[in-house]
């Protein structure tokens, strides 16, 4: 898929079309240079590119891992959103990456993100941290407690202008009165490459946070495709940089950035328009997770020799047991609670079994198969029965 920004407008006149079977643009003495031109020779390199790149990936492939992860013991911190008068929400970014001790526990722990107070669901400036150690004195202790005062390994500016500070030690925020510590969810990638819309793209360290105070979320995970035209009135960078000439700072070509970021949408959206799915999480449950980098006609070939070599073959064997799918809470060991729906979106009820089917491995046709977590297949019980005389 190539991009969808269209630039045969003005005043780019962009009239590459591939079905010309033009490959080269030809300038003369004697003729002027026409921008069309300019950005046609590169439209013509871009679609040799592309066409290269789609024999060997499919859309959305990682190319350059950019691996991804799944966190569903994100930890919170909720703040007083004030300390000393100053809105702690303007000096908290700077926590970011160092360690926070609580005054009273002992507990440590090293800041990961934050999310300000006009962000947050509570209303309360939360800092997400991993735990390091647990409190020095009862060694039992291994999250912050509520109304606790937090100080930190790094100096902070604390003053909206910068004109206070809080030392090495000192105490920069104290934790909310009541139910100061809490477990959300995250799903976060490190920079790589995956190639989307015929271009090699870089993918930023980006960590998104799925629920902020639950970790049972349920969304499909995956990236945004952003296209943009970037102006040199919107980047100066873009000015010409000929320093001591007369053209200095001369506005200069405008830029076409195409970019993702995380996002995440509800299981029922399936618009998958300038969207690539990385994980589907259901109830807090990783279900699918795209781990390898997806070839395309190179992966049909290896498939096709490796079905005719092998045929199917189960690498890890799905096994299956029959399940209630009603759980009447009297020990018959059901899936599911009354008023639940099953993967298949049918109400639970008592004339409804399960074929919960575990994890598994298999090539089938050559392709690789591979299943994360259970699965839960519905089966009707028989309920009709006939008399023989």
């Amino acid at each position: 898929m190539s991009q969808i920004t269209n630039l045969n407008v003005s005043p780019y006149y962009d009239d590459f079309d591939p079905t010309d079977n033009f490959h080269r643009v030809l300038f003369k003495p004697g003729y002027p240079v026409q921008a069309r031109e300019l950005t046609s020779l590169q439209s013509i390199l871009q679609n040799q590119i592309e066409r290269f790149g789609q024999h060997f990936f499919k859309e959305g492939a990682k190319v350059i891992p950019g691996n991804t992860a799944y966190n569903q013991n994100y930890h919170a911190i909720e703040l007083n959103n004030t300390y000393q008068g100053v809105p702690v929400d303007a000096y908290t970014d700077q926590l970011i990456g160092s360690k926070i001790t609580g005054k009273t526990t002992g507990v440590t722990a090293v800041v990961d993100s934050v999310l300000l107070s006009s962000d947050s669901e509570r209303g309360n400036t939360t800092l997400y941290v991993t735990y390091i150690a647990s409190s020095n004195q009862d060694n039992t202790t291994s999250v912050f407690a509520s109304g606790e005062s937090l100080s930190s390994e790094v100096q902070i500016l604390s003053g909206l202008l910068g004109n206070s500070s809080f030392a090495p030690g000192e105490t920069f925020a104290i934790t909310a009165a009541t139910n100061a510590s809490s477990v959300g969810s995250s799903f976060s990638v490190i920079n790589g490459v995956y190639f989307i819309r015929g271009n090699f793209v870089n993918v930023d360290d980006e960590t998104l946070v799925l629920d902020q105070y639950s970790n049972t979320p349920s969304y499909r995970i995956g990236f945004y495709i952003n296209e943009e035209i970037i102006t040199s009135d919107q980047d100066e960078s873009l000015t010409d940089n000929s320093t001591g000439f007369n053209n200095y700072a001369a506005p200069g070509a405008d830029r076409l950035r195409i970019s993702v970021s995380l996002f995440k949408k509800p299981l029922t959206n399936l618009n998958d328009q300038n969207f690539i799915e990385l994980a589907v999480v259901e109830n807090g449950i990783l279900r699918t997770k795209s781990v390898e980098t997806q070839y395309s006609v190179v992966s049909d070939e290896l498939a096709r020799r490796t079905y005719d070599e092998s045929g199917h073959y189960v690498i890890t064997p799905f096994d299956v047991k029959v399940r209630e799918s009603l759980n009447d809470n009297m020990g018959n060991n059901g899936v599911l609670e009354e008023g639940q729906l099953t993967s298949a979106g049918t109400p639970v009820d008592d004339d409804l079994a399960l074929y919960q089917i575990s994890p598994g491995k298999a090539f089938v046709k050559g392709y690789e198969i591979e299943t994360i977590t259970s699965t839960n297949a519905d089966c009707p019980k028989p309920r009709v029965t006939k008399t023989i005389e």
